[in-house]
């Protein structure tokens, strides 16, 4: 497309006026035309006997491809489902099906891990890495007193540990953290251990960091990393845990009913900390990258509970712990992976179930390295959940080029709660149906099965609602509404017809060999 110049000096435009380029809606093509043409022609689509079966749809974006630069101030909306990478259990999944439903933590674990059984871990310690402390001496103290290069310290007294290249640490104990020097020596063991170095042992007797005065259960040591100082607590694998799942999780869950829900994610989190082997001088770390973990000073007692009463169970699958993932909420369907996706009804109480955010052309085209923004189109997702599921592949065309990017990269680089957004008016494509729990059965309590499969309230179902639903002549459904392809419309077969909705034609019972006709094109 030609633009406005004004101005030409050495043969290049002096002064450019970019225009903002709004793509209005294209011409009716393909199946929809064919039946506007037919609606125009008098002709009624009509009701046949038998349904198209073997149909797979390939959702796209609905964003159009515009080539003209756009104006770096124009918004997009984009608005998704849930917080995380959404693989293995949801918390707040968790949360809602403990409260609401009654599961217990089996039951939870069980949906979110299809694939693995529960077992038992024997008595086993962990080593983390405290990545705050990096780069830094070990000064320590605490109220009961230490041991240090086998000597006692007195309560009160801090030990300095510096690591040497021979795996061992130079130790000085001073009055304080900031005192006279009591004593030096060197020893070939980089630890300061606890008067009592059993697990469970009383907050006075935990060691302390100089810094903050946060607490630690277990002993405190150094390593060097190459040439970089590094910060290690190693303790018992329950009371490392008294630490992660308040940080991880809400303690206050089990004061509304979600008391299982902290036991799963117990669970979930020691089956994670058992697989884990980051480095050879420390299993885990303390951030989220690893799993959350600040110590013993936030422990709960409500997540205490959870801990002990789930002592040494984990999940495993081929007699090995799995990295049970969790993220905070699916947004109603996990992502998959590791674990088979699963719907993910309980994440409806999730503050971040749906959630929109406004970003501008120029934010885009900034994260994407790709000068001033032509287009940004989503190509591909996976197919499990509303609007076609998480995002998989984005393509962002700017004038200094081409980005391509899975969904993960473009929710990092924009900085969203999750990778499952649609951008502008997406469509609704409902969750395709998830393997029934041993209890329950297609249709849920107090459910019809007319409406399984169903956006609530969409046109395809007050249609089918119109014609007298299940003991209507289209009969029962058999399969969710999905999505057409190029995003024209939605589609559902019932067991003697499909009802197809498009914005032009609203919700129409249609002739099935009209489908058959289009599908399999594209819609072309």
């Amino acid at each position: 497309m030609a633009k406005t110049e004004f101005g030409v000096r050495a043969g290049r435009p002096a002064w450019t006026r970019r225009r903002r380029y709004i793509a209005g809606p294209p011409a009716p093509r393909g199946f929809t035309a064919r039946l506007l043409r037919a609606s125009a022609l008098g002709i009624a689509p009509v009701l046949v006997v038998g349904a198209v079966t073997g149909v797979v749809v390939h959702v796209r974006s609905s964003g159009q491809d515009v080539r003209e630069t756009v104006a770096s101030d124009t918004p997009y909306t984009l608005s998704g489902h849930g917080n995380g990478h959404g693989r293995g259990m949801g918390q707040w999944g968790a949360y809602g099906y403990a409260k609401d439903q009654g599961w217990a933590a089996e039951r939870i674990l069980g949906h979110y891990y299809g694939g693995t059984t529960l077992g038992t871990l024997a008595d086993a310690q962990i080593s983390v890495r405290l990545q705050a402390r990096d780069d830094q001496p070990l000064d320590v103290y605490s109220d009961a007193g230490a041991v240090v290069a086998g000597k006692p310290v007195g309560p009160g007294e801090a030990v300095h540990l510096t690591p040497t290249a021979d795996g061992g640490a130079n130790v000085v104990v001073t009055r304080g953290c900031a005192g006279e020097v009591l004593w030096q020596d060197a020893t070939d063991h980089p630890w300061v251990d606890p008067v009592d170095l059993t697990p469970d042992r009383p907050a006075n007797e935990h060691l302390k960091l100089c810094a903050g005065d946060t607490p630690y259960r277990g002993a405190l040591g150094v390593a060097l990393d190459g040439a970089a100082v590094r910060t290690v607590n190693v303790l018992d694998m329950d009371d490392y845990l008294l630490g992660v799942v308040p940080a991880e999780a809400k303690a206050g869950w089990a004061d509304t009913g979600g008391a299982e829900a902290l036991r799963a994610q117990a669970v979930a989190a020691r089956s994670y900390a058992a697989a884990e082997n980051r480095e050879e001088y420390a299993k885990t770390c303390d951030t989220q990258s690893c799993q959350v973990y600040g110590g013993s000073a936030k422990e709960d007692p409500r997540t205490t509970d959870a801990v002990r009463s789930t002592k040494g169970t984990i999940l495993a699958k081929d007699n090995k712990p799995v990295a049970a993932e969790f993220s905070s909420s699916t947004g109603g369907y996990t992502a998959g992976g590791e674990f088979p996706a699963v719907e993910d009804q309980g994440d409806t109480v999730s503050p971040n179930h749906d959630w929109t955010v406004t970003l501008t052309a120029g934010d885009i085209a900034s994260a994407f390295n790709v000068g001033d923004l032509e287009s940004f189109e989503v190509v591909t997702r996976n197919n499990f959940g509303v609007d076609g599921g998480r995002v998989t592949g984005v393509k962002v065309v700017g004038s200094s080029g081409t980005a391509e990017a899975t969904g993960a990269e473009a929710r990092s680089k924009l900085k969203l709660k999750s990778d499952w957004f649609t951008v502008g008016d997406g469509l609704g494509v409902p969750a395709p149906p998830s393997a029934p729990e041993p209890e329950s059965t297609l249709a849920s309590a107090g459910e019809d099965e007319d409406t399984v499969g169903t956006t609530e309230g969409s046109p395809i179902a007050e249609k089918y609602k119109e014609l007298g639903g299940v003991n209507s002549t289209l009969g029962a459904p058999i399969g969710p509404e999905m999505m057409l392809p190029s995003e024209a419309g939605k589609f559902r077969m019932y067991t003697n017809g499909t009802i197809i909705w498009t914005k032009k034609l609203g919700a129409q019972v249609i002739d099935a060999s009209v489908l058959r006709e289009w599908l399999p094109t594209g819609g072309s």
